[in-house]
């Protein structure tokens, strides 16, 4: 479920696939030095996006450094430092620790319990300093645990569960844009369990998994205007923000790249392993 938040690399000039380069690098960063090596296979572009609107919206200190990593050995690459970086590590390490464990219990996947296993001291660290959103998380994943587990075909149902867990984390500060945030992250949550279930519905089907579009739809093609719906509410929320760093990247994402991973599955292309 994790992926569809990501850019549009071909329509960004070369300065801001750098600067989204640098941010995701930077994300991959803030996991090691926060939460130890493991954190790092967790990196997201979801949570990349995060961080950028965070930092666009709260324009944090910032700094910039260069270092290698296991995947770029010989080569230095810039990384960018900040607190919404910081902020968007640590969700990922809930959002994947939280997945896991529901792999586990639906699948029975040894790697993803093994996974959620080296996870759990850095999950501890994270809940005591974001209690709110942990809560958040914890309490919507059992409820969708449960729609899932009585077959409860209501979209709307299951969607609003990882609406709400999504709302939560785009929520760092509770001030005058929390509303704001709430909303954005609301619709955009919605989208993405959607846009996963409308897309992997064949697959579902198939397998006799869990897929609340399963009497709604019979393709993913019959859905993308409800889609297209469910972005366009996220939408009104986005531009009430006050985005000026990084406003192109960010638009890119919203408006364009925000269909890639969901064009690529139906059209059955290789998957992002992000």
């Amino acid at each position: 479920m994790f992926g569809y938040v990501q850019a549009s690399i071909e329509q960004l000039n070369q300065q801001e696939k750098d600067r989204y380069k640098a941010v995701y690098c930077g994300l991959c960063h803030a996991l090691g030095q926060r939460h130890g090596f493991s954190a790092r296979m967790g990196l997201t572009y979801d949570m990349t996006f995060l961080a950028l609107l965070l930092s666009s919206l709260y324009e944090p200190e910032e700094s910039t450094d260069k270092s290698r990593c296991i995947v770029h050995p010989l080569k230095e690459h810039c990384f960018v430092s900040n607190e919404c970086i910081n902020y968007a590590a640590d969700m990922t390490v809930a959002l994947v620790y939280f997945k896991c464990i529901d792999d586990w219990n639906d699948d029975k996947k040894i790697a993803a319990k093994g996974y959620s296993a080296l996870l759990s001291n850095a999950y501890k660290k994270v809940k005591i300093n974001w209690p709110v959103q942990c809560a958040a998380i914890e309490k919507e994943l059992k409820e969708l645990s449960v729609i899932e587990a009585e077959n409860n075909l209501s979209a709307d149902a299951a969607a609003n569960c990882f609406g709400r867990l999504m709302e939560a984390l785009f929520v760092y500060k509770a001030d005058f844009w929390s509303d704001y945030l709430k909303k954005l992250g609301y619709g955009l949550g919605r989208y993405i369990y959607l846009a996963d279930a409308s897309a992997d519905l064949e697959k579902d089907i198939e397998k006799g998994s869990y897929n609340p579009l399963v009497n709604l739809i019979s393709s993913p093609e019959d859905f993308k205007s409800r889609l297209q719906l469910l972005l366009g509410e996220a939408s009104e929320c986005f531009e009430m923000l006050p985005l000026v760093q990084d406003e192109n990247i960010l638009k890119n994402i919203m408006y364009s790249g925000i269909w890639t991973k969901y064009n690529r599955k139906i059209k059955k292309e290789k998957p992002d392993d992000n």
